[in-house]
């Protein structure tokens, strides 16, 4: 029979301690983060007592402490205890971890379930989430994808963070996108110039193109809608039961058209394009566009960006200025593509990856001026006329990383661009197929751009 002393010093010094400490203030019974859920259960811990004292050492902290046992588990041999009124999960651990008789004791930690859309069509978004499930008549390999779902159990997104995606204009009233397209707030839909930026009803964006207030997606050429379809990959809205969602679940995006119905502009657009997103606080640039001419204009738009604090995202593109691939070396001389290109602190270039976490075949590369990979092989998206449609290329990687960097900006409001750059290049899944294609060898992964390996953010609150 072991024998315990109810009276000794130790005890009733700490006794002592913790009760004066609840008097004179009470500690927060757990550890959380603004808007998410607590960290464990209060009131309770998980305790495991050395076997040949258990007995006699639960009834002591009952007896002593008020401790009540719950449960004890057979498979560990622990034990689920209620702690007294008035004593927090902080002054009990510290009374069991002082305890040599005590093998371990623990908070009793929630799990929250992993926040998975209700959009119908999510399990053909490989590219988010990927079980080797069969997408566009191909199959896939288990966890090559960027962990979306288990980032979104800390952060979805924000309206706030603003994406101005230059291309050919986006489907703004499509039903997956409507809700997370860009509203300026300066601007009435009136007929004059409300915010006196020289542009009549720009309440959404603009044409640049046509020099007109509706930047609608014409590109139909081939049935393509090349930006609507990246917009979704963006930011489709999230958890809203139709459709897709996008890397982002609640985004402002803002669709700046650029290129013309067959999918063709000019760096006098883009420039204009990029003005316009400086001016109207995006904090993210999409290109999903290339060629092969270097550009002072482009580079120097760009740059005037970063310093504006924009974060600027450009695709490696698809074997070379044609996309008639196979991808090639953009660091060999005389296949750079532009504005991939273009080295510039602001700048990230994207090359693609398919189901199999291997480097897409079409998918231009190069170790120095390639940043990262993203999924950009059958990738579902969004279409003009509320639909829907598959399209491969690194145009399609590209918001991806877009996506990414709006939910990293949703977390960190505070941050720089750099800091948001180097949490995405600092964040990848890196493999053997993308060492010496890719500058940091790897594609990118959400969950540890969110979650970053020694932060544990807790879950948020409010998922049913």
């Amino acid at each position: 029979m072991i024998k315990r002393d109810f009276l000794t010093a130790k005890f009733t010094a700490i006794l002592a301690i913790c009760f004066f400490a609840f008097f004179l203030w009470v500690a927060p019974e757990t550890e959380t983060k603004a808007g998410q859920g607590p960290a464990y259960v209060p009131g309770e811990l998980l305790v495991k007592f050395a076997p040949s004292v258990r007995i006699a050492a639960s009834a002591d902290y009952r007896a002593r402490l008020g401790v009540f046992s719950l449960k004890t588990y057979d498979i560990t041999g622990a034990q689920h205890v209620k702690l007294p009124e008035g004593m927090t999960v902080e002054e009990a651990l510290e009374i069991y971890r002082d305890d040599p008789d005590v093998e371990y004791a623990e908070p009793n930690y929630y799990r929250y379930a992993m926040a998975t859309p209700n959009d119908p069509s999510f399990g053909l978004l490989w590219g988010l989430h990927n079980t080797g499930q069969n997408v566009n008549g191909t199959s896939g390999t288990s966890d090559a994808d960027i962990d979306a779902p288990e980032a979104w159990d800390i952060e979805t997104g924000d309206r706030t963070v603003i994406v101005a995606v230059l291309d050919s204009g986006a489907d703004w009233d499509h039903e997956d996108l409507l809700l997370n397209i860009w509203d300026n707030d300066d601007e009435a839909e009136n007929a004059a110039d409300t915010d006196g930026n020289g542009k009549v009803d720009d309440v959404r964006g603009w044409d640049f193109v046509n020099d007109d207030n509706d930047p609608d997606d014409d590109n139909s050429s081939g049935g393509s809608y090349h930006g609507t379809h990246v917009s979704g990959i963006i930011g489709a809205e999230g958890n809203n039961g139709t459709g897709v969602t996008g890397v982002c679940w609640l985004v402002s995006i803002m669709p700046l058209k650029i290129l013309d119905n067959a999918g063709s502009g000019s760096v006098a657009d883009e420039v204009a394009a990029i003005n316009y997103a400086i001016t109207n606080g995006a904090k993210i640039i999409n290109a999903s566009f290339s060629g092969s001419s270097y550009s002072d204009s482009e580079y120097n738009a760009i740059k005037s960006a970063g310093d504006a604090g924009i974060l600027f995202i450009a695709a490696a593109g698809n074997g070379g200025d044609d996309n008639s691939g196979p991808g090639w070396d953009n660091d060999a001389t005389g296949q750079a593509i532009y504005p991939a290109s273009h080295d510039l602190a602001n700048v990230i270039t994207v090359a693609a990856t398919d189901q199999n976490d291997l480097r897409a075949s079409f998918s231009n590369y190069g170790p120095t001026s390639v940043d990262v990979a993203a999924p950009g092989v059958n990738i579902y998206s969004t279409k003009s006329g509320d639909a829907y449609q598959y399209k491969n290329g690194t145009s399609m990687a590209t918001p991806c990383v877009a996506g990414l960097a709006a939910l990293i900006w949703a977390d960190n409001g505070g941050f720089s661009y750099g800091q948001v750059k180097d949490r995405i290049l600092n964040g990848v899944d890196v493999l053997s197929g993308l060492t010496g294609r890719v500058l940091m060898a790897g594609r990118i992964n959400v969950e540890t751009c969110i979650n970053p390996p020694g932060g544990s953010p807790d879950a948020p609150a409010g998922f049913s």
